[in-house]
């Protein structure tokens, strides 16, 4: 395949964005998990403490996010 056609190209494009993606939903459970697993391994059961809420409400904003980001991808055809 050159490295011209379409859709070489299209499909190149299309690992980045899912890349991409991928980078924001790790990060999404990355903060899920640490809203959980720091409170419990302090022995402070109540994780919606000291901002869990909010760190919640990030994870779900970068879920989102990475969600958004694969409406980009390029027809491969």
């Amino acid at each position: 395949m050159p490295a011209g056609d379409p859709k070489h190209r299209a499909k190149r494009f299309n690992e980045g964005v899912k890349l991409t993606a991928t980078l924001f939903n790790s990060l999404s459970i990355a903060t899920v998990g640490a809203v959980f697993i720091v409170p419990i391994a302090q022995r402070q059961f109540d994780v919606l403490r000291d901002g869990g809420g909010s760190l919640l409400l990030v994870a779900v904003a970068l879920h989102l996010v990475g969600q958004a980001i694969i409406q980009f991808t390029r027809a491969e055809d």
